[in-house]
Order: structure tokens, then sequence, then C-alpha cells
């Protein structure tokens, strides 16, 4: 039994709210420290300290009973059986652990561990079945714009085993609850071509894994995050939550949702505590909330309880009746997930309609997907017919955890694109849409897939950005296609045309099923096609599209994505919202650039928007109206499809060259120092130094070739045109290239060339035409 200290307030139940009954007189109570993490969702790894315990809260007696002590550890939630007496909680036992899952009675008897993994697995809840639903980084998986794992749904028996992974997500999960009807409610990160910040929406899937949907918040800016959701009890699916930024820890406002009145609506969202600011559906990046509350849980139709920064309160959602129960301190141990101590109905149990029970996950498993009509909620101006197959398209995990110190083209490392896509991305194939808009086919099960509907040239008509996944043997039904994901339709119309062909096989790329690669897919077009006018010398338009290799990329990609893009002079990445790209409208996703999730008009982006797709298409016609091109149905496919792809250059999130810039950038060792040098002497006439008047500053931030280097503008400019430069700097700084300093420059490179032979980078195809495994750690040293 513990004393009540005097700076923990307890205020009698029966004073509260005269007539008001509540049905029970004991609150469980989590007792820790403050968890203050960098992101709503590395509360697992960050700002994790030890102290407090499980603790019973007596109302009557006015005791606060210690269930189980942590002094060495952290317990990070609990939650209640539907008998009362059990607590199922997550526990860091010691703090160089992780955490794990355990029960134990009301009364601090039968301590259990449920889990024993070498993960982290936490925020569990009780399956109306008697198994559990849980958060686990068990899959490895890191966050693409921090250093974190990325912990998703899984399920097991109530003894632990069995566990089945119920998501594909590659990002995170958070907080799961049990709604009446059974459904699991949870909270999403997503990020399909968008911005990092948001989107932290509310999803709802069957325990079993399948039928996968959107319930609220997956096209909104603010709020950035929805998490710690729970049902109202009698509310018809209203659901009561915290609302909270992206770039800070888990406290926020508290909302309720209603999700009938829109998936995006603001008028779905009310505040309860309209003290903390939460914005605009259509304004901002909800990434400014700053509120004090976590873990509401609702009590019944009229009130709540909540954590106020460690402090227990009870409240009702008018917000007429406030009242502190148990005060902590926000400055070290307060109280955290309180849950009434009473018994409970179970849910609505669902039934599996799976042939297995999912907990052998196989390498290649397969799900079917049946479209009604995938013009079903398309915007009118997509013409019927027009569709004539679906991409099917998986984002892929990034696979280890990387120092954000790293970053490059916004917060990218390892480097995938230049501030476009952060996940690589690999086409499993093509379904084909019957004339009446229908299609049936295969998908690949426990993967996260998004589908790309393709016009008779291969362009996409529409952007989805956002995926699906779909369990092994799970046959899913869904109307069409939808800009806030597909509404689940249970059966097929009889009178689809794809239904009487039966299920198709998806149509393989004829890259085959793996990363799509720049190097690889799309650079032999640009050779075969382009460099007779494009090429090293003079090329036409300024616009050279040759395959040699830059710091980060290769020239014709520098030139096709970063050209009018505040890319092209930053490499970490703007902010600045003037986005005019030159020759592909790419989707930016550095920060800043949230409000165009907004955007979905169809053509806004990929190829049906971009001068390189429209020259393509044309024949890239002369003066006299002569195509100068004529690419065949397949190269175009392919060149289409980087574009709606949104530019990915690298086919894998992981690198031979962890330690560099955005783990990619290759730079000289010597070469900072010797220009500095060299410049001091020959090039301050016409150049300025920067502030610390010690390092030259490099005129051109664009791009450092390193296949010729001497065709560099750092080479060429000072050079004349007779000694084959360009002569730009409008005199001779070196006669010709037999100059002792030019020389010296140009063999900053050797060293260079002779490690990236030994260790390629993964754009650096060996003779045999495969990716170099990715196992080395080693780094260039980077000026």
């Amino acid at each position: 039994m513990m004393i009540l200290p005097t700076r923990w307030i307890w205020v009698g139940i029966a004073a509260l709210f005269a007539g008001h009954a509540f049905g029970f007189e004991q609150v469980l109570l989590v007792q820790r420290n403050m968890v203050r993490s960098s992101h709503v969702y590395t509360y697992h790894e960050e700002d994790n300290k030890p102290g407090g315990g499980l603790f019973i809260f007596d109302l009557e007696k006015k005791e606060l009973r210690e269930i189980l002590a942590s002094d060495e550890g952290l317990i990070l939630d609990a939650n209640l059986h539907y008998d009362g007496r059990t607590v199922l909680f997550s526990w860091k036992r010691e703090m160089s652990g992780t955490f794990q899952l355990f029960t134990i009675n009301i009364d601090g008897s039968e301590l259990n561990q449920i889990t024993d993994h070498a993960s982290n697995n936490f925020n569990a809840s009780w399956l109306p079945n008697n198994e559990i639903v849980f958060l686990s980084d068990r899959k490895p998986a890191f966050a693409y714009c921090w250093k974190t794992t990325t912990p998703i749904l899984f399920k097991c028996k109530a003894d632990g085993t069995r566990p089945v992974r119920l998501s594909a997500n590659y990002l995170n999960d958070f907080t799961p609850s049990v709604m009446d009807d059974g459904r699991i409610l949870y909270s999403r990160w997503e990020y399909v071509d968008r911005p990092a910040i948001p989107i932290q929406s509310l999803w709802t899937i069957n325990p079993d894994g399948t039928k996968l949907m959107g319930l609220f918040g997956n096209r909104i800016l603010s709020p950035a995050t929805f998490m710690d959701a729970r049902e109202i009890p009698g509310s018809s699916g209203k659901i009561l939550c915290v609302m909270t930024a992206h770039n800070r820890h888990c406290h926020g406002a508290i909302g309720i949702i209603d999700p009938e009145k829109g998936g995006n609506a603001q008028q779905a969202i009310r505040n309860l505590t309209p003290e903390v600011g939460i914005g605009q559906v259509d304004k901002g990046a909800g990434n400014h909330i700053r509120g004090p509350y976590v873990n509401p849980f609702p009590l019944d139709s009229t009130h709540y309880l909540v954590s106020k920064d460690g402090s227990i309160e009870l409240r009702d959602y008018e917000g007429t009746q406030i009242q502190p129960l148990l005060k902590g301190d926000a400055n070290g141990l307060g109280f955290y997930s309180p849950q009434p101590v009473r018994t409970r109905q179970k849910e609505q149990l669902v039934a599996s309609t799976l042939p297995s029970d999912g907990s052998e996950e196989k390498e290649f498993e397969w799900a079917e997907i049946n479209m009604v009509d995938v013009y079903n909620g398309l915007p009118d101006s997509i013409e019927r017919g027009s569709i004539k197959k679906l991409a099917i398209v998986q984002e892929v995990e990034k696979p280890l955890g990387i120092d954000p110190g790293r970053r490059a083209f916004g917060f990218q490392f390892p480097v995938v694109s230049a501030g476009a896509t952060y996940a690589p991305k690999k086409v499993w194939g093509f379904a084909t849409v019957e004339e009446d808009g229908s299609a049936f086919f295969k998908v690949p099960a426990r993967r996260p897939i998004y589908f790309l509907p393709l016009d008779e040239n291969g362009m996409t008509v529409q952007r989805m950005r956002t995926f699906t996944h779909l369990m092994p043997g799970e046959r899913q039904g869904c109307i069409g296609c939808h800009a806030d994901r597909n509404y689940v339709a249970n059966e097929m119309t009889s009178r689809a045309l794809a239904l009487t062909r039966g299920v198709e096989q998806l149509e393989k790329p004829a890259w085959g099923v793996k990363g799509f690669n720049y190097v690889r897919e799309v650079q032999p077009i640009l050779d075969a096609h382009c460099e007779e006018c494009h090429g090293h010398d003079n090329p036409a338009a300024g616009l050279e599209l040759t395959g040699d290799k830059t710091d980060f990329f290769n020239i014709s990609y520098e030139n096709l994505v970063r050209r009018g893009t505040p890319a092209e002079n930053f490499v970490q990445g703007a902010t600045s919202r003037e986005f005019k790209p030159k020759y592909v409208s790419w989707i930016p996703t550095y920060n800043g650039q949230e409000a165009n999730i907004l955007n979905i008009k169809p053509g806004q982006w990929g190829a049906k928007n971009s001068l390189l797709a429209n020259v393509v298409q044309s024949g890239h016609r002369d003066d006299d109206g002569k195509p100068r091109i004529a690419l065949s149905d397949a190269e175009k496919l392919r060149l289409y499809l980087w574009m709606d792809l949104n530019v990915p250059y690298y086919e894998g999130s992981d690198s031979n060259y962890r330690g560099n810039r955005g783990c990619r950038q290759q730079l000289p060792s010597e070469f900072a120092q010797t220009f500095a040098d060299i410049a001091k002497r020959r090039c301050i006439e016409c150049h300025t130094q920067d502030s610390n008047d010690q390092v030259f500053t490099y005129p051109s931030q664009f791009a450092l070739r390193l296949d010729h280097p001497e065709r560099n503008p750092i080479f060429m400019a000072p050079l004349p045109e007779e000694a084959g430069g360009s002569g730009k700097c409008g005199q001779a700084v070196y006669k010709t290239v037999e100059d002792e300093d030019y020389q010296k420059l140009i063999r900053t490179f050797d060293a260079l060339e002779a490690q990236l032979k030994d260790n390629p980078r993964l754009d650096m195809l060996t003779n045999d035409g495969e990716t170099p495994n990715a196992t080395s750690t080693t780094s260039v040293s980077i000026p």
C-alpha cells in the first residue's frame, strides 16, 4: 500500500459529478517518466527513463496500491482484460533491454512474460478471442527520415505463441485498440510520394489481417497525427483520440472524430481541448500542435479519463466538467494509461476468411483483388475506356538505421532520389482492365502495394498516394479507385467482364520483378536514342544525357530531375515552395512541400505533365515536323513508368558507403583542399571567398562529375577553347592541360577511381551486369 505524497491530490468520486454512475471504484495506472521523444513514432526508443510501476488507485479508499515496481526499467502502457482482473502491459525490465509483453493480476500475483523476442513488443490490446494484438519491430525496417525502427501490427496467442504479422507497413503503426464490431483500430504513418510530416491517420483492419481500410485523415495536413484512438461506447463509430504533431512526443490535444462526416472533413473533427490549437485540415503541416494530453480512455457516451502531463483527470465531452483525480509530476514520475477496473463486454468476434492462420510466412504468397469498376471514384475528366492496365507497385522498406546527419536531398539516407520518392519502387507487374473498367488479378501478399492506372500509352492517369496490403489467400473486392483509398465491397458484381475470365496472373515487367533502377532501366534508352545529340560535346539545348556518374547520381538524371527545382542548387533540399521542374514533373517530398498532398488533379504529376514524355510521345520532331527519335512501346513504358514512380534512381535503401553524405556521395578526398589552395592563388581576382576567408567557395554546387572529371566546369571554364576547355572564365587560367595546378586537381580523382573499382557504389554495375552486394561500410572522406 502506498501513502499518497502531498503532491498527489485525490478527490472523492461521489463529489465529482452528482448522479452519474460510472460503475467502477478503481483505476489502473502506469507510473513512469514522461517520454519526450523527438517524433511521435520514436517513443519506443527515445528518452526512455527507468522508474515507476503499475498501480491501482482506489477511489473510495483513497489508496494508491502498487502492483509491480519498475525501479530499474520502464512500463510503457497497460490494458485490462475483459475479466477486469488481468493486466496486459509493455515492460522494459532493464533499460539495456527491449519492451516485452507481460501479464499480471491486479492483486500483483502471477506475473507472466508473454513475448520473448529480440525486438520491441508493446502497445498491446486483448482481442475478443483471447488473442493479443500488439506492435513489434521484429521485421527489420527503419524510418526513412530518422534512425529508429518501425514497429507494425502483430498478433499472438494469449501465451505469446504463434505470432502473426498483420501489417505490411514499411513505416510505423500505432496504438491498436478493438472496435465494437471487432475491427482493430490503429494509426498508420503514410508515406507514398508524400512529404515526411503528415500523415499519421486512422485505419482499421480485421483481426486476421484482412480488409484493410482507411478510416480518417489520410489526406489531412493538420493535425499531422491521430493516435491513442478508441471507439466511444454507444456513439455509432465516433473515435476519441490524441491529435498532435509529427516532430515531438505523443502529447497533444484530445478530439472526437466522426468519420461519417467525411474521411478528411474539417467538420468531422471536434477538439475537446480548445486551448490547444490543432490547425485546419487544408493548411500548414500540422507540426505546430503542442498540448499536454495523452492516453484518453472513453468511459461511456459522456465521460472519459485522460492523462494531462502525468496527472489524471476525469472529463465530460462537453467540456463543462473537468476534475483532477490524481496529480503527478510533469518533470518526474507521472501517471499514464488510465483505465477503469471493471469487467466489460467482449467486442464482436470477426471470423477469419483465410485458409491458414498466417503464422508461417513464405517468400512468395499471393492474394486476389476483384475490382468492379476502376473509374468509380475517379474524376469525370478521365474518360471511360481510357485505362488499359494497372501497374502494381511496392514501396520497399529501408533495412538499416543510419545517422540522420548523413542526410541529403531532404531527409534521405541512403539517397533514393533527388528529393522525390523516399522509397525504392518495385513493379510486380501489370493487370488488365476490361472495357467495363473491371479487373480481377493476383497481387503479392504481405507487401505495401499501390496501383497506377495506365492509359494506352502507358502513362498514369491518376496518382494513388497511399498503399494497401493483403494477407496470403485473401480475396478482396473493391468498388473502384478512390483518392482516399478504396472502399471495400464484399462481392464483385456478376456482370463484370473480368470475373468471366477468372483471376489473372500479373504480366511481369520486361526487366524483372526487382527494384526500379534508373541506370539499368532508363539510361540504356537515352544512350540508344539521345546521346547523338545530347552527348558530351555541345549537347543540344545544353542538355547532356550521358550516363557519366556524378557524386550522387549520373549526368542525365541530374539534368532531367534537378533542373528548375530547389534541388538544383541545394543538396539538402530547400523548403522553398517555388517548384518548377523543367523536364519531369515529379512530386517533391522534402519538408515544406506538404500542401501537395491536396493536389489530386489527374495528370498533375508524372509523365502526363512532363516535357520529356511529350517529346518522346511526339517523336521529338524537328522544324520540318520530322521525328528525330522512334522509341519502341516497351522503351516508352520504361520512361513513363520511371516518371510515374516519382523518379527513383537507386533500386534499394542500402549502401556500400554508409558513412558518406546521403550514404552515396563520392568526392575525391583531397579535392576540396587542393582546389582551395589553387583558388587562393589563381581565382581570387574574379571569385570571392566565404566569410571565414579560409575555404574558397566553388561557384557551382550542382554536381561533380566522376567519369571524365575533366568535363567538370571547374576544369573547363579556366581552360581556353583551343586547349579543349570552354573558356568561360574569360581568361586562360590554365593555358593547357599540362598546367601543374590543373594536373594536381585531376590527380585527386585517381584514388577515388581505384576505390570505386574495388568497391563500387550501387549504381556502378560490375562486369557481369549485377549490382554488387552492399556489405562494405567503407567511407570516402568528405571535404
